[in-house]
């Protein structure tokens, strides 16, 4: 029998052992004992096999800029989800979303259409400037920064499972080994940058970003529409 197919077994024993029936709980709790022993999986593994990963290559350059990196954070933390950034030498950099089930699968989703919008937005933007190309792409990074605050006041605050959490974190412990933190500084607004700040925040109007109510079926992206 394949590792995850006996993996699959368990869990499924696993669910079966809060049944309301004691005589079949019972008996589902030492099948999955049984394989758990037989099979030297333990609790641990068969929490692990219901992380998921999917990933996004953006098609950007090796050091993305602070609002793409919080962008990915947010919708991240809207799922219950963990993002890294996955470079390897000669490659483009990937965004790796890590999550419970299908939670990964649909930040992703969210994160590649939030992206794309926002990336219209400030490329409309700073077209429209008459500004030598440092200064376009300083305030065009102020544009972007505003547009991501107006969209994160739409984030609900709640509390993450710590237990989905840990699961991520063995995970990403198993796969990749030690991860370094990375971080990057939002440009700094400027008095003159008013203007630009209000046309960030109006680019977003229409623009949600709500957690989902953990359901199977619960779907996000009111108001964003498909890239």
């Amino acid at each position: 029998m394949q590792h995850e197919k006996i993996i699959d077994k368990i869990a499924k024993c696993l669910r079966l052992s809060d049944s309301g029936n004691p005589n079949e709980a019972a008996a589902a709790l030492r099948q999955a004992r049984r394989l758990m022993e037989k099979y030297r999986i333990s609790e641990a593994d068969v929490r692990l096999a219901d992380i998921q990963e999917s990933g996004i290559d953006t098609g950007t350059a090796y050091t993305p800029p602070f609002w793409m990196l919080a962008l990915a954070n947010l919708v991240a933390g809207a799922f219950d989800c963990r993002v890294i950034l996955a470079r390897r030498f000669g490659c483009r950099p990937e965004y790796r979303f890590i999550g419970l089930g299908q939670s990964a699968e649909i930040a992703t989703y969210t994160f590649r259409v939030l992206l794309r919008q926002l990336e219209r937005s400030r490329k409309r933007f700073v077209a429209a400037l008459d500004a030598v190309d440092e200064e376009r792409e300083r305030r065009g990074d102020v544009f972007a920064q505003a547009w991501l605050f107006r969209v994160a006041r739409t984030v609900r605050t709640f509390a993450g499972d710590p237990q989905v959490a840990e699961t991520v974190a063995e995970h990403i412990q198993r796969r990749y080994g030690e991860v370094d933190e990375m971080s990057a500084t939002p440009r700094e607004a400027e008095r003159a940058d008013f203007e630009d700040i209000l046309e960030g925040i109006r680019a977003a109007d229409g623009v949600s970003l709500f957690h989902p109510v953990r359901h199977p079926h619960a779907r996000l992206l009111p108001g964003i529409e498909p890239a």
